[in-house]
């Protein structure tokens, strides 16, 4: 099941040319024409001059000195109707990426990550057949925490806020996953798979927007309160986003999640 996001991303600021939030240290050049390959991961194969110029922001007269660059090395191929499509110099990173890529070592720094920022447990659940998997974990330094579960705990498939956000993001139908899929993210406090315990939860995407997995923030209900569930819960967000760009997914889905509606306060999904 693949979570499509249709917006576009404008990733170079028209009136200056420069990438967006540009990273200090960056060559503007080079990032210009990762913008370009960037544009495919939007879902479309093939890309005309004007959807390149709508995704990145560039003008059409940058692009497509860069996509001569592209094509030269191999990166880009021009069919006979103008439009580009990515060209077999691709293939042998992916491949290489493919054969060397480990999930662990790219979960578990995130999971580290977000257990460092919050004080509380991270997890990584994976959906398998019927049942949601802890993949990895890391747990909270607090001598009171979540520590009923551990990697390789296996669970059905519930109305807990873990089983939500998967079930949301691979597609099952009713009003409850409509609105975890428009939320994004599902917040359960207090959690009803393990008593005291909250949980925040989060989808995480990998290529072509296929749900990976989803992270979970969980901890003592005590400490998930009205005061501390917002910066948590937009912890949780932007681990899930980083996450998800390393497995090849777009964070942008992320977006929309980050703003908090006026009056939402936290409640049990």
């Amino acid at each position: 099941m693949t979570y499509q996001n249709r917006e576009p991303v404008k990733l170079i600021d028209r009136s200056t040319g420069d990438i967006a939030e540009k990273p200090s240290g960056g060559v503007a050049s080079l990032e210009r024409g990762l913008s370009i390959l960037e544009a495919f991961k939007q879902g479309k194969e093939i890309l005309s001059l004007a959807d390149l110029a709508k995704l990145t922001g560039l003008y059409k007269s940058t692009i497509l000195r860069l996509c001569d660059s592209l094509l030269r090395f191999g990166y880009l191929q021009r069919i006979n109707d103008g439009r580009f499509r990515l060209g077999a110099s691709v293939f042998p990173l992916a491949r290489l990426y493919q054969s060397t890529f480990n999930l662990r070592d790219a979960v578990v720094p995130v999971l580290r990550s977000l257990t460092a920022k919050t004080g509380e447990t991270s997890s990584f659940y994976v959906r398998d057949g019927g049942s949601e998997v802890c993949l990895h974990r890391i747990p909270s330094p607090h001598p009171v925490r979540d520590a009923g579960v551990g990697e390789g705990a296996r669970f059905a498939i519930d109305d807990s806020a873990c089983s939500l956000v998967l079930s949301a993001f691979h597609g099952w139908e009713g009003t409850i996953y409509d609105r975890v899929r428009r939320e994004v993210v599902a917040i359960a406090s207090p959690s009803n798979r393990i008593a005291g315990v909250s949980a925040i939860v989060c989808p995480v995407f990998a290529t072509h927007q296929s749900v990976s997995g989803a992270l979970l923030l969980s901890g003592p209900e005590s400490r998930f309160n009205d005061d501390t569930i917002p910066v948590m819960r937009a912890t949780v967000i932007g681990e899930a986003a980083v996450l998800t760009r390393t497995l090849g997914g777009n964070p942008e889905i992320f977006e929309s999640a980050r703003i908090v509606p006026k009056g939402k306060r936290s409640r049990r999904t």
